[in-house]
């Protein structure tokens, strides 16, 4: 009897480490990776990357955003998916929605790394400040803006999904690389602001609901040239 209760328990026990689940919140303290073996991961609050931290994600990694919760990269994200073992970012809601969680910031000229082959829906906004992150394969659905460049000079957006979002790539101020991305079915697909001037080339941007590319003048001119892909004929060679 004594041997088969100490099994129990053993069992028990194992069940219940495998079935707990890691939450994360709060400020990392040291570089460190996020990897499949602990799906899903939780977010319960905010969580920044300090200058100077790196953090890393594995394949195939879930991360689940339980609430109004930020990812602030102040320091390296290096999210690194493969097809077919995408890492995703989402709500964790048993119905989500859009903006149910507020995204992924990448905050400052010390900011930086990449998303590979990353599944990201359901958020507010993905925000990328005076920072340039590497943004390739990647699918944006379900998401308010799927991304929003803000001073953002030198980012490379390229073989990106991006559908069903209001905004596909907001600009003020920036002028991203914006290479052979599939940008259909959102709200706005390209939406220009305050003197943006994106490099667009090689994209499939249709069936966009208001309008595929928006040249918004009101608060400064944008450079138009680029829509005609003009500027991406003159460059492609370099990229």
């Amino acid at each position: 009897m004594i041997k088969n209760a100490l099994t129990i328990i053993l069992s028990l026990l194992l069940l219940q480490s495998v079935n707990a689940a890691k939450t994360v919140s709060g400020s990392i303290t040291k570089s460190t990776s996020w990897t499949s073996a602990d799906n899903p991961i939780t977010i319960t609050g905010n969580v920044d990357i300090p200058d100077s931290i790196v953090l890393k994600i594995e394949p195939g990694t879930v991360i689940r955003f339980d609430g109004y919760f930020r990812l602030l990269v102040r320091g390296s994200l290096e999210a690194n998916g493969e097809a077919g073992k995408e890492i995703e970012f989402t709500s964790n809601k048993e119905t989500p929605a859009v903006g149910d969680w507020e995204g992924i910031i990448f905050y400052g000229e010390k900011s930086g790394g990449f998303l590979k082959n990353c599944k990201i829906k359901h958020a507010f906004k993905n925000f990328i400040w005076k920072s340039a992150p590497f943004i390739q394969s990647c699918q944006f659905a379900m998401n308010n803006y799927a991304l929003y460049c803000s001073y953002s000079k030198a980012s490379k957006i390229i073989d990106n999904k991006i559908t069903k979002n209001n905004f596909g790539i907001y600009c003020d101020y920036s002028s991203p690389l914006i290479q052979r991305n599939s940008i259909t079915d959102n709200s706005y697909g390209i939406y220009c602001v305050l003197s943006s001037a994106p490099i667009v080339g090689d994209n499939n941007i249709a069936a966009n609901s208001e309008k595929d590319i928006y040249m918004d003048d009101s608060l400064g001119k944008n450079e138009a040239e680029n829509v005609n892909n003009h500027v991406w004929d003159l460059m492609k060679g370099l990229f």
